[in-house]
């Protein structure tokens, strides 16, 4: 994550401050998150904001987003990473971008670092919900219990008819309400609503420029190489012109692949 930041101060300034107004966002609703990015490690904490425009909805992590703006901003004023550190905000590991119907209806754009920064585009997919008894009360929201199998994970989810808006955190959506509580069948990825703001009427912005273009199964294969060899990673990404070495790295074995073949290696 370190390395991230360090490569964010010898960019040329301007690399980052380049966003496109792409709707107007009415709802933002913010999720505590847990997820691991290997079978090995204990689940990092973090935040995701999902937010609902007239048209689309864009999904982020908060800390990156956050950090990415007071970073752009400090390097717009001649600062340091130094000037960074001193704020003392946690380091975001949720990366992704995901805005829906963008660039048109029916698609979802993404983002993602991974030693570079990558935009891939791909169909929305329609889940096939089960609807399950059972109901809870999720920030004073009544909510009923769904399952689905999406992108080889199993997942429970608790959405809200008060809200009737299809939509939910990451790429889950399809419901007849709003999905304020998500956790896959192994439990390494969880989301549960912790704040929702209405009438927002604020400008819905994304950086969708100076990334390289690339696939999701590109991007699943580099992330399973990060994971197991990180020398090679770096070679294949271009960033080891620019990071240092990590001698102490552990080989792991990557999860939540999303686009993982079982014949394929």
């Amino acid at each position: 994550k370190y390395f991230f930041l360090f490569l964010i101060f010898i960019l040329p300034i301007g690399a980052f401050a380049q966003r496109t107004v792409v709707d107007t966002t009415n709802y933002v609703f913010n999720y505590a998150v847990k997820y691991t990015t290997d079978e090995e490690l204990n689940p990092y904490d973090d935040e995701v904001v999902v937010e609902i425009g007239s048209h689309r909805t864009l999904c982020y992590g908060y800390w990156d987003e956050a950090n990415t703006l007071a970073i752009d901003s400090i390097r717009s004023h001649g600062g340091s990473i130094a000037d960074y550190l001193a704020l003392g905000n946690p380091i975001g590991s949720f990366t992704y971008h995901i805005l829906k119907n963008y660039p048109k209806n029916g698609f979802m754009t993404v983002t993602k670092y991974e030693g570079k920064n990558y935009l891939y585009t791909e169909p929305l997919i329609e889940k096939k919900w089960n609807l399950e008894e059972g109901d809870t009360t999720i920030l004073g929201y009544d909510c009923k219990k769904a399952t689905c199998t999406f992108r080889n994970r199993t997942w429970t989810v608790w959405y809200t008819l008060d809200i009737p808006i299809s939509e939910g955190p990451w790429k889950l959506d399809g419901l007849p309400g709003m999905i304020l509580s998500a956790i896959d069948k192994k439990k390494q990825y969880s989301f549960d609503c912790i704040g929702i703001k209405k009438n927002v009427n604020r400008p819905m912005t994304m950086l969708v420029n100076k990334f390289i273009k690339t696939t999701g199964t590109y991007l699943e294969r580099i992330y399973k190489l990060k994971e197991k060899n990180y020398e090679a990673y770096r070679k294949a990404t271009g960033a080891d012109r620019n990071v240092l070495s990590s001698p102490e790295y552990t080989p792991r074995t990557a999860c939540f692949l999303e686009y993982y073949e079982p014949n394929k290696k």
